[in-house]
């Protein structure tokens, strides 16, 4: 009777050529920052010249090309967001429906 005994011996391995899943990214590292920090920005329009939004107070800036400067308040991240992206309609699409239509307290700064 013939017994054989192969032992092998791996090298080469290391823990830099293991694979592992990603951990969840921490909730500060994964979220997106939304608005300008109030600062305000171009905004491609007719009658809208900058806004701004800051999404710590939730505050939105607008700039009117006619002079006017307001503020709205307790505007949420997602109007913002949506008033950006209907540039170059932003007024008529998004801040005269949405912002007036909605009722969001607003003052004239400027």
């Amino acid at each position: 009777m013939c017994l054989l005994i192969v032992c092998a011996t791996i090298t080469g391995c290391s823990s830099s050529n293991i694979s592992t899943a990603n951990p969840e990214p921490s909730p500060e590292r994964s979220r997106v920052a939304i608005g300008t920090n109030g600062q305000l920005i171009s905004i491609q329009s007719s009658n809208v010249s900058a806004a701004g939004y800051d999404e710590a107070t939730m505050v939105m800036t607008v700039m009117f090309k006619s002079g006017g400067l307001y503020e709205y308040y307790e505007v949420p991240a997602d109007l913002w967001t949506s008033f950006i992206e209907a540039q170059p309609h932003p007024w008529s699409e998004v801040g005269n429906p949405r912002l007036v239509g909605g009722g969001y307290a607003y003052k004239q700064i400027g």
